[in-house]
């Protein structure tokens, strides 16, 4: 009887119920922390997938604009716009920007604006020598 009584002691004491309360909010304050910091990752991975799909994004469009730049029709653009390159028989058209402005103000007539010039057959070797020092 005596261990019985002893056993009843304990259960009811006042010391197991606070010390069953106290582990009580020990595991429920560690819950709650595992729950923020779960909810912090979960915010996290939703951030950075939105990053990597931008990404992905930026680098699809820039295979396809390689993929522009290794096409003849960008090639031969290029040659025209920036080394003055022609075709044989073909004439190229000069329009200044300041003439073109004035045109646009209405001081000028669109025909006294445009001015053909021939590009001069000169060797490949000079029209880089002219692209690379501007000289003309």
């Amino acid at each position: 009887m005596a261990s019985r009584n002893l056993g009843q002691r304990i259960m009811s004491s006042k010391w197991l119920l606070i010390l069953s309360l106290l582990i009580l909010v020990f595991f429920t304050v560690n819950l709650t922390r595992a729950i923020i910091n779960r909810q912090d990752l979960l915010s996290d991975i939703n951030v950075l997938q939105e990053e990597i799909d931008g990404l992905e994004s930026r680098s699809q469009e820039l295979v396809s604009l390689i993929e522009y730049f290794k096409t003849i029709d960008f090639v031969e653009t290029e040659a025209r716009t920036k080394l003055n390159l022609k075709k044989p028989g073909e004439t190229i058209i000069i329009v200044p920007e300041e003439e073109m402005a004035e045109s646009e103000a209405g001081n000028k007539s669109a025909e006294s604006i445009l001015i053909t010039a021939e590009v001069k057959d000169i060797n490949n070797i000079h029209r880089w020598w002219n692209y690379f020092f501007g000289i003309n």
